[in-house]
């Protein structure tokens, strides 16, 4: 990971074409900027832990970034990737509670991080642009929420329960006499 400068002209253009904040004016964009900080990763690398608390929201300006949980042997499983111009990161926001996912970077990408503080100070300061924000996180939250009941509604459809073994157990012989009647 490596901290960049925010060239204030060429960042606000990148921050209106994000998901986030592309509803807000090129003055409400100059104040987000001064809040942001820019950082780039190269691929492979972890910007967040599972388990590890943080009071940042993170907004992909570039690059993709690779969403994974400890699966049941602790090995790393992949539940989905953000792409440019979305963001992961959006509990934090609002409490300090353990993240749910690491974020690895899928390939190298650039990325703002806000800090909790910073967020809250500016929308505080630029209400109607607050409203923007934070009406866009509370949407994205959903969306993944609705995303994550599909994924879970389509694997519990898939599994085979007790009912269907024992549909099962009547539909297949249980000796070789009852092979041999049947032929």
């Amino acid at each position: 990971m490596r901290q960049l400068p925010v060239r204030e002209v060429v960042f606000i253009d990148e921050l209106k074409n994000t998901l986030i904040f592309q509803t807000l004016s090129v003055e409400e964009l100059r104040k987000l900027a001064q809040v942001c900080e820019h950082f780039e990763y190269l691929a492979g690398e972890t910007i967040v832990t599972q388990d590890s608390i943080s009071r940042y929201l993170y907004v992909l300006l570039d690059g993709k970034v690779d969403i994974t949980v400890r699966g049941s042997e602790k090995q790393s499983v992949r539940v989905s990737t953000i792409q440019a111009g979305d963001v992961f990161g959006e509990a934090s926001i609002f409490m300090d509670v353990k993240r749910t996912a690491n974020a690895v970077a899928a390939v190298d990408l650039r990325l703002v991080a806000i800090s909790r503080e910073h967020l809250f100070e500016m929308c505080g300061e630029n209400t109607r642009a607050g409203l923007k924000i934070f009406t866009f996180i509370i949407y994205s939250l959903l969306r993944k929420l609705a995303a994550a009941s599909k994924d879970l509604a389509m694997e519990l459809e898939s599994m085979v329960t007790q009912e269907d073994l024992d549909k099962l157990k009547g539909m297949f012989p249980k000796t070789i006499e009852d092979i041999l009647r049947k032929h």
